[in-house]
C-alpha cells in the first residue's frame, strides 16, 4: 500500500491540484485511459483542466476519458481535442469496462469519497475495475466527508469494502481540504498539509 494525503486549505486549492495531476498525467503519457467521476464536487476541477489545457497544450490524440456516474457536467470535455470515439461519457461500469477490455488497465482515476463512505459508481457493484487502475486520486471536501475520511484512515486492509479495497491499492492519493480533514488527529494534518507533503 502506497496511500499519501494532500491537504489544502480550501475546495479552490483542491480543484487546482486535481487539475494539475490530470493535466500532468495526459502531458506524460498522451496515450493514457482516465476514469473520472462526475459530480458536482469535481466539476470546478475539470473546468480548471480545460482552462489549463489552453494554456498548455497537450496532445489529447490518443486519451480516452471515460466517467464515473452522471452527476456532473461531462460537457466540458468536449472542449478538449479527444476525438469523439474516445471520450466515453454515458457514466457506467459498462462503458469502462468496454474501453479496458482493450486497453486493460486505467492509468489515473479521480474518484470522490462519498459522505455515506461509497467509493466509484453509484450502484453496489462494479468498482473493482476502478480499483485496478495504475494510480487512484481520492477527493474529499467539506464537513459531511470528515468522518468518511477519518474512517478511510482508520480502515483495515483485509476487508471487502471501498476502503479496505482502497487501502490495498499500491498508489492512492486521497486530496483534501481542511473541512474534510478536521476528524483526523493534529499531528498528521499537521504532516499531510500542502506546506510539507
Amino acid at each position: 500500500m502506497a496511500m499519501n494525503f494532500k491537504i489544502f486549505k480550501d475546495k479552490t486549492l483542491v480543484s487546482d491540484y486535481i487539475a494539475d495531476i490530470v493535466r500532468k498525467q495526459i502531458h506524460n503519457n498522451p496515450t493514457s485511459v482516465l476514469g473520472l467521476e462526475m459530480n458536482e464536487e469535481l466539476d470546478e476541477s475539470y473546468e480548471k483542466l480545460v482552462e489549463e489545457s489552453k494554456i498548455h497544450p497537450a496532445n489529447y490524440a490518443q486519451v480516452y476519458i471515460v466517467t464515473i456516474n452522471k452527476d456532473g457536467n461531462a460537457e466540458v470535455f468536449n472542449d478538449l481535442d479527444i476525438p469523439e470515439n474516445q471520450l466515453k461519457m454515458e457514466g457506467t461500469k459498462e462503458s469502462m469496462k468496454a474501453v479496458l477490455d482493450d486497453k486493460k488497465q486505467a492509468n489515473l482515476t479521480v474518484l470522490s469519497i462519498g459522505a455515506n463512505k461509497k467509493v466509484g459508481y453509484s450502484g453496489s457493484e462494479g468498482n473493482d475495475q476502478l480499483f485496478e487502475s495504475r494510480e487512484m486520486v481520492l477527493v474529499a471536501t467539506g464537513n459531511d466527508k470528515a468522518k468518511a475520511v477519518r474512517d478511510l484512515y482508520d480502515a483495515a486492509e483485509n476487508g471487502q469494502e471501498d476502503f479496505a479495497k482502497v487501502k490495498k491499492h499500491r498508489m492512492v492519493t486521497v486530496v483534501m481540504d481542511s473541512e474534510a480533514a478536521s476528524q483526523l488527529d493534529r499531528d498528521i494534518v499537521d504532516y499531510y498539509t500542502s506546506e510539507f507533503a
